[in-house]
């Protein structure tokens, strides 16, 4: 870790008021964000221990969560530890903080493996979905498509997809916004999307129903969690 990078999170800390107020934790699952509250047991440059106060909280604390205060601008990320459920609280590591940009608009990622037709300069591409929103998508594409293929950030080109059980979307404009290596074969970009007036009802129509549905998902999670229902599984 950096002389800087650990700066930057000890004045974060340092900002809290004591005692430590309550934070909002922030998680993507399923392409949704998810806010969370919890409480801040102790916390250094290099760890955090989070009184969890959503029995909701538990299905998805694995992986990456980013915390946030009112007594800071930015956001601390994270990495979470496993849940100790007798106590409801669970640990935080490799601590960082930077600055937070709120999403614009819901995202999902759909139920079902879903491909798309990327169509730029009179070639089609074949890519992945990994998730959607109103106003932008993320993709998957092969490695090798990057090469010969004049596909660059900023430039346009056409999609056509379908989004289960009835959705079908054709000719939707789109605009390269970055790209970013996963792994050694694959390739994610990230999109503008500029639907018309019909595919943006339908799009947001979707995207509602698959919020709703993540959300029902999530909540079957937790009741599975809580067989055999314990005492101490009941409330934090």
């Amino acid at each position: 870790m950096s002389t800087q990078t650990m700066a930057s999170i000890s004045n974060a800390i340092s900002a809290l008021p004591a005692p430590y107020p309550r934070v909002s934790l922030i998680k993507h699952y399923k392409g949704t964000t998810l806010n969370l509250q919890g409480r801040i047991i102790a916390i250094d440059p290099n760890s955090a221990m989070i009184q969890a106060t959503q029995r909701l909280t538990f299905p998805i604390l694995d992986g990456m969560i980013h915390m946030r205060s009112k007594s800071f601008s930015g956001a601390i990320t994270a990495t979470i530890h496993p849940v100790d459920y007798a106590q409801g609280t669970f640990q935080l590591s490799e601590l960082s903080y930077g600055e937070w940009r709120e999403r614009k608009s819901e995202r999902v990622q759909p139920k079902y493996p879903t491909y798309l037709a990327v169509n730029y300069g009179g070639v089609v591409y074949r890519s992945f979905l990994m998730d959607i929103s109103t106003n932008g998508m993320g993709i998957l594409v092969n490695r090798s498509i990057h090469r010969g293929s004049g596909l660059h950030t900023g430039a346009k080109i056409l999609l056509d997809f379908q989004l289960e059980p009835a959705f079908e979307f054709k000719n939707i404009y789109g605009s390269i916004v970055y790209w970013q290596e996963v792994g050694q074969q694959l390739i994610k970009l990230g999109l503008t999307i500029f639907p018309d007036r019909d595919q943006e009802a339908d799009l947001k129509t979707y995207i509602h129903r698959r919020h709703e549905e993540i959300l029902a998902e999530l909540k079957q999670d937790s009741i599975r969690l809580r067989e055999p229902c314990r005492v101490e599984n009941l409330y934090f």
